[in-house]
């Protein structure tokens, strides 16, 4: 890699990239944040929520703080110290400039002292600080003075903070660097900088300079007190300034500085009628000064931290996003298959956390209404909530069948010749004998990590979704009861909650690392089924989640499946659902993960979907009636012997 020198690279920053600094952090970032349907585009949740936790991350690995990224809407502010605010509307040729604006906000409520900017008017600590260090010595300060002070000091605290950053956070400076080039350079800026426009001895010229110091084409003798200023502010070492008020007392000088040239300006009638003379030369012309205006207003939004945020969210899009986020909803898109130079991926979509937000606004996977409405849905006897409860009686029932597991078996073997000693054979060392050592061997049960995954599609829908959902939970409750297993609960279908194209949803409704069992028996009532049968593309796409999750525990997936999988949008050409699900399998398998499959409905075992069935799962695969206690603890009790047999 090519080295950069630092204050070169801050100084005077590159436009354009060949390559996307986020390509570095991600694999295959996707920045196509909207989709489109019959003309008019649509927002993909999903891909906006992505974004904005990795903003957020990138925001609080700099700052070591953490702190908020919210999209923009019409209630929230640009800035308020707190959390840092993103325009909706991030393309792939603006991402890394976004990144690197939510950075440096992210930077300044991480180390700006915004209490010396709590009020900016006379007779305040902010006019009294700005008095003592000189800047109003006959007491004539005006307010529109003191912002004057107040932009200086923002563009100076810019500069002290972005050092900072760019310099302890390498990883970083790309994002930086983009920022700067989005804000600070563009061909019009360039002109203006060289040409004979912003050389009056004013307020408005001098901003205009003092903002592009960092411009390569700066020219230093445009005003009287821009050299003096340039040695002041001295940009090659601003890592001298410290602190918040060290760059506000580098801003009062400053400040000193420019109100005298301006004085003496407008003290000297010749002198500013030779400049109104130079001035008339029209090197640029009418459209290139309106430019100018506009990109000079972006500068100053910038510096005042009022930067324009591109695209806005109405309140229900940000609250969708914003459940997608906490609830660690992923998309991972899955490989089907190559044709060429092509690659097949298939989305899918991962909801890490099942939340009550997420549950509110995700109609298309929840039974929404009833959820927000505080009341079950009893219109059918075979609904999630009757499974619920059957579920919980039944997994108090196997609970007692494996409490066995609590129990430790110790024995203890006495007069050996290594081990501990024994403090009641000490005595018998004196009579050559060596044996008084013993040693205690405790029998322990292996822990285990159990992931059940039931198959949500439509045709799940009744009987067989309410027995899934009872066998499930009746193993959630009886592990509670014990120790030594960790359950997770989730669920799979499509959907197209999140873009016009059916995707692969594989939601995790339980976990019992974080949940308790009150969170089965005050949600899952209101889950439903949804779409068609994923599996393999399913499996897939959690497999790296279930691997980090065992932690070395014996693996036990469980399956819940009535039939063959379907097709999925975005498949490969050749793409065989039954025979992905058999190579996935097989990778579980040789991870060490053990796997259960247990065919939802018995009674179809010699069918087509029961023949399938036995294909991707081979000996794994078993037929039961899952509203069968006997069945259930048997299959698993069976397994447990012959894992912890395998010690």
């Amino acid at each position: 890699m090519k080295k950069i020198r630092i204050r070169k690279a801050i100084a005077n920053p590159v436009k354009t990239y060949e390559e996307s600094a986020s390509s570095f952090w991600f694999d295959d970032i996707d920045t196509d944040f909207t989709y489109t349907v019959n003309n008019k585009k649509q927002i993909d949740y999903t891909k906006l929520a992505s974004a904005q936790r990795a903003i957020g991350n990138f925001v609080n690995i700099v700052t070591g703080k953490q702190i908020p990224v919210n999209f923009q809407n019409n209630d929230e502010s640009y800035t308020d110290g707190r959390s840092v605010t993103i325009g909706s509307k991030i393309e792939d040729k603006n991402f890394d400039a976004t990144v690197g604006l939510a950075l440096h906000e992210g930077s300044h409520i991480a180390f700006t002292n915004f209490k010396l900017l709590d009020r900016i008017c006379i007779g305040s600590n902010f006019h009294s600080h700005v008095a003592l260090r000189g800047g109003d010595p006959d007491m004539n300060m005006t307010t529109e003075d003191l912002f004057h002070v107040k932009d200086l000091f923002n563009w100076v605290e810019d500069r002290r903070i972005d050092y900072h950053v760019y310099t302890n956070a390498p990883g970083y400076r790309k994002y930086y660097e983009s920022m700067y080039a989005k804000y600070f350079n563009s061909k019009i800026v360039d002109k203006a900088l060289k040409s004979k426009e912003k050389t009056d001895e004013d307020w408005d010229s001098y901003m205009f300079r003092i903002i592009n110091l960092t411009n390569s084409n700066r020219q230093l003798n445009a005003l009287k007190e821009l050299p003096a200023i340039w040695k002041l502010i001295d940009l090659k070492n601003i890592k001298r300034l410290t602190t918040s008020e060290d760059a506000l007392n580098v801003a009062i000088e400053v400040y000193k500085l420019v109100t005298k040239s301006i004085k003496s300006d407008a003290n000297n009638t010749k002198t500013k009628e030779n400049k109104t003379k130079e001035n008339t030369s029209k090197e640029l012309s009418d459209n290139e000064k309106k430019r100018l205006d506009k990109e000079t207003q972006k500068q100053r939004d910038f510096v005042n931290g009022n930067s324009k945020k591109v695209g806005k969210l109405s309140k229900k899009d940000n609250a969708i996003i914003r459940s997608l986020k906490e609830s660690g909803t992923e998309n991972n898109p899955v490989t089907t298959g190559r044709l060429g130079a092509n690659i097949f991926n298939v989305d899918c979509i991962v909801i890490k956390k099942m939340t009550y937000a997420v549950m509110a606004h995700m109609d298309s996977i929840f039974d929404s209404y009833n959820l927000k409405k505080g009341r079950e849905n009893t219109s059918s006897w075979y609904g999630p909530g009757k499974g619920v409860s059957e579920g919980i009686i039944l997994g108090k029932q196997l609970g007692k069948k494996l409490q066995l597991r609590n129990e430790e078996r110790s024995l203890k073997s006495t007069r050996l010749n290594t081990g501990k000693i024994d403090r009641r054979l000490i005595s018998q060392l004196g009579f050559q004998n060596a044996n008084v050592f013993h040693r205690i061997v405790t029998d322990q049960y292996k822990n285990f990590f159990l992931h059940i995954s039931i198959d949500a599609s439509g045709s799940m829908s009744g009987r067989r979704f309410r027995n899934a959902i009872k066998s499930a939970v009746a193993i959630a409750q009886a592990a509670s009861m014990t120790t030594g297993i960790r359950v997770q609960i989730s669920l799979r279908g499509t959907s197209n909650m999140s873009g016009n194209v059916e995707k692969t949803v594989t939601v995790y409704a339980y976990d019992s690392a974080t949940d308790k069992i009150s969170k089965i028996k005050k949600y899952f009532p209101y889950l439903k089924c949804f779409g068609c049968t994923p599996e393999g593309l399913s499996f897939k796409s959690i497999l790296p989640y279930i691997k980090s999750d065992a932690k070395g525990d014996e693996c036990i997936f469980i399956n819940y499946s009535d039939g063959a999988p379907s097709s999925v949008t975005g498949t490969a050409w050749d793409y065989n659902g039954v025979r992905f699900t058999k190579k996935v399998v097989n990778e579980m398998k040789e991870l060490g993960i053990n796997v259960l499959s247990y065919f939802i409905d018995g009674k179809a075992e010699n069918g087509w979907a029961g023949r399938y069935f036995k294909d991707m799962y081979g000996k794994n695969a078993e037929f039961i009636d899952t509203s069968n206690l006997t069945q259930i603890s048997r299959s698993m009790n069976n397994k447990f012997l012959e894992l912890s047999e395998s010690i």
